[in-house]
């Protein structure tokens, strides 16, 4: 830090003392933050493109706002998203994982990124300053601690929001399967056990109802099925859901019954789901070990060796 902080005196000239140059970062960052804020605000509060939008949609529909809201973010696309296609490909698969499926969502995870990076040091930069002692070596640790923060939080979150989202995708899978084994076995087409499926659980599970109109709304538009089950399988990114689509695709191919397909797949299913939990069982008596050994063992250790220590106390005391 100490190297850091010459040179940048250096660079800038002797006549800076670092006080000075603290200041002048905390004022660089903070007109940051609020030129970062203010693109964010801009796209939903600006009148002119509020107006357009409503002339463009006066049905009321969603497709055309969400529509404009998209396109108003690609002027900014430079600025906030990364030239690396990979990257952007792996980050848009999270997303869609973690619930978010449209394109400005991409931009708003990264312009939070930014303002995280920059907001979070000058937050702590001016709590910091606040602080009687402080030294310039610890203000700049303290900026870059924050800074690796900012930078890590929005991915450790997305991250838990997408095990979160596809734990209760799995969990609803059971009740979805059996549901779409009676509706088959009493006769409807597939497409239309899902639509009921799909109605029946919006209240219980309504993460899966979601994603079973989405399919449903695209085979409607003309989508290929092969193509919505897809499309399903990559917004959720379940294993779950794989097998299941990857056996209906088969079945339609080879004309075997969809009814009996679902209802051999639901048992498997079920033999899979037992089989895990008496796994995680199996591992209970491991994953003690620590806690027992850290928390019974000194007790049990103080309880048997204790008063045989306090009564060879008392005998030598005696013998004495």
């Amino acid at each position: 830090m100490e190297t850091l902080t010459a040179w940048i005196i250096d660079r800038l000239g002797v006549w800076y003392s670092p006080e000075q140059l603290m200041v002048a970062l905390v004022g660089a960052a903070s007109f940051c933050v609020v030129l970062a804020g203010w693109m964010l605000v801009n796209v939903f509060t600006d009148p002119v493109r509020s107006r357009l939008s409503a002339s463009a949609n006066p049905l009321g529909s969603n497709s055309g706002t969400r529509d404009n809201i998209d396109n108003s973010y690609e002027k900014y696309r430079s600025l906030l998203l990364p030239s690396n296609a990979n990257l952007l490909s792996r980050t848009t698969q999270r997303l869609n994982h973690a619930g978010f499926h449209f394109r400005r969502h991409l931009f708003q995870y990264y312009a939070l990124r930014m303002l995280l990076i920059v907001g979070l040091p000058v937050a702590l930069l001016v709590i910091v300053m606040m602080i009687p002692g402080r030294t310039l070596n610890s203000l700049l640790q303290v900026a870059v601690l924050a800074a690796v923060i900012g930078y890590i939080a929005p991915s450790f979150v997305l991250d838990r929001l997408i095990k979160r989202r596809q734990r209760t995708i799995n969990r609803a899978m059971p009740d979805a399967l059996d549901l779409l084994v009676v509706c088959s076995e009493a006769g409807l087409s597939f497409d239309a056990a899902l639509q009921k499926v799909a109605a029946e659980i919006s209240f219980s599970q309504p993460v899966l109802a979601e994603e079973l109109g989405v399919v449903i709304a695209e085979v409607r538009a003309g989508v290929d099925r092969r193509q919505a089950y897809t499309n399903l399988i990559n917004r959720t990114g379940v294993d779950e859901i794989r097998g299941l689509m990857s056996i209906i695709n088969q079945s339609m191919r080879f004309g075997v019954s969809i009814a009996e397909t679902l209802r051999i797949y639901s048992e498997e299913f079920r033999d899979r789901r037992l089989q895990a939990a008496e796994a995680t069982a199996a591992k209970i008596g491991a994953k003690l070990i620590f806690p027992l050994a850290m928390c019974l063992l000194p007790c049990f250790m103080l309880i048997v060796f204790v008063p045989f220590a306090l009564n060879i106390m008392k005998a030598f005391q005696f013998l004495g």
